[in-house]
């Protein structure tokens, strides 16, 4: 089950606070330059896992940074672009599947906050993103928060 929150993702408890993010090493606009003002230590290991590798290699995965006290920010790599360059809605929704998968894969039954990720700067429906997390809700508790 997804659980709707109100209130501020940055005073959740979770161990991880995840987002959707491009391949590009930028966490420039939206919620993604909250999480860098919150964490640079964060965005400097995005960056660099960036750096180290090409878009058609990161899309599709997730990357945790650590962010200390044994948390982590879930870096989600749904789209290779930001702006007029975006994916398409279709390869997005495709893609935040396929990353979540690989995160779900990664922390063992862990619980996962997230703001309402694409529907922002990507400009995908939050029901097309709902739709394909729900089904990972067996393995692991995604509380979403909204403002």
């Amino acid at each position: 089950m997804i659980e709707y929150i109100q209130g501020d993702l940055f005073e959740s408890s979770s161990t991880i606070l995840a987002h959707a993010c491009n391949c590009q090493g930028t966490w420039g606009a939206g919620v993604a330059r909250v999480f860098k003002s919150k964490f640079p230590t964060a965005f400097k290991e995005y960056n660099a896992h960036c750096k180290s590798h090409s878009p058609t290699e990161l899309l599709g995965t997730t990357f945790l940074a650590n962010i200390g006290d044994g948390r982590y920010v879930a870096c989600m790599f749904t789209s290779n672009f930001t702006g007029i360059h975006k994916l398409s809605v279709k390869e997005i929704v495709h893609f935040t599947n396929l990353s979540t998968a690989d995160l779900v894969s990664q922390i063992n039954g862990k619980d996962v906050s997230m703001p309402k990720i694409n529907s922002g700067l990507f400009g995908v429906p939050w029901e097309d993103t709902e739709e394909v997390l729900t089904p990972f809700t067996d393995d692991v508790d995604i509380k979403v928060y909204c403002i």
